[in-house]
């Protein structure tokens, strides 16, 4: 075996460890410690490493296996199957909990939506300006919009004459643009004064009518300027579950939670049976992180109530953001 070879599986092996360590304390991630919930994050990453590692230790370790060479092989095996419990839901092998929407018919109302994290830094509007104008969609949710990208966004307005916004300097501010009649509008601080969400009636053609929750709650981790999450539960979440349950509308929940779920929803929020992810069965549609292609996961975030089916599911291509933008269509069916 070449010099290589042997620092290649010494490598391996502390990854294994590494990994398989990670993986067992990845389980207890409803907790309030920042370490625990971070390691929800790389799920997707933790996973093609062990799988790397496994067929790269079985290729280089062909003769002389002792109980040690075992024990690897089997923790890269348990930190997949660890990965995989939690990631499967976001496959192709298990079935869809949105429906696919078969046809349309003259008394369904479809629905399209466009959710952008901007990232406050980032300074170039045109490409989503121009992002907006090829899609057209029915409403556009844009978040960490601070006073320029307020200004930039004014070209959108006379598509757009409905709007409800708060802005602001911290990476918090939102605003809603909707070709279609805003009623009831509710601005909710439902875990920091510095960071609201909206809950806002929309009419739809035909009178019909649905609950659009925006949100962007703030991550699980400590920010020394900012508002910040650090040793908190998802307080925001489980309050927004609570104001779901108690309305009888369809209802649609969109924006960047800051959190990968991974079919955690119903605890996350209390609404078992109630909102229904779009990307189980489908696939991760990662939207995070833009700039770096090893550490991307999905944080922007759709669900459902049963009224609904979906039509189109995509990632669009990059804007200059951190967030890569996320576009549904959905088909609120007439029998609902």
């Amino acid at each position: 075996m070449s010099k290589f070879a042997k620092i290649l599986l010494i490598v391996i092996n502390v990854t294994a460890s590494l990994l398989l360590a990670l993986s067992i304390l990845s389980i207890f991630r409803n907790t309030t410690s920042k370490f625990f919930k971070l390691l929800d994050f790389p799920r997707i990453q933790m996973f093609l490493t062990a799988m790397i590692s496994l067929g790269l230790y079985l290729f280089l370790k062909k003769t002389k296996w002792k109980w040690y060479n075992y024990f690897i092989v089997a923790g890269l095996a348990v930190a997949m199957v660890i990965q995989s419990f939690f990631l499967i839901h976001y496959t192709v092998l298990v079935p869809v909990e949105v429906k696919t929407v078969e046809k349309i018919t003259a008394a369904d109302v479809p629905i399209s939506m466009l959710i952008i994290n901007v990232e406050m830094s980032n300074r170039e509007s045109k490409p989503l300006i121009k992002l907006i104008e090829n899609k057209q969609p029915d409403l556009i949710l844009a978040m960490e919009v601070d006073m320029w990208w307020e200004n930039q966004l004014e070209t959108i307005r006379q598509e757009y004459p409905y709007t409800q916004k708060m802005v602001n300097e911290v990476t918090y501010g939102m605003i809603l643009y909707s070709k279609l009649p805003l009623k009831k509008i509710d601005v909710n601080y439902l875990n920091n004064p510095k960071v609201p969400s909206f809950e806002t009636e929309i009419i739809l053609p035909q009178g019909k009518r649905f609950i659009l929750y925006s949100v962007h709650p703030v991550p699980p981790t400590h920010f020394a300027d900012l508002p910040d999450n650090a040793g908190e539960k998802e307080i925001a979440m489980k309050k927004l579950g609570n104001r779901i349950v108690s309305k009888k509308l369809p209802a649609v929940v969109a924006g960047d939670i800051n959190d990968v779920v991974w079919s955690y929803v119903d605890e996350l929020t209390g609404t078992k049976d109630i909102l229904y992810d779009l990307r189980v069965g489908r696939g991760f549609y990662n939207s995070y992180n833009a700039k770096n292609i090893l550490m991307r996961w999905p944080l922007d975030h759709v669900f459902v109530t049963k009224e609904f089916q979906l039509q189109h599911l995509q990632i669009l291509p990059d804007i200059g953001s951190d967030h890569y933008p996320l576009y549904v269509e959905l088909v609120l069916k007439s029998n609902n």
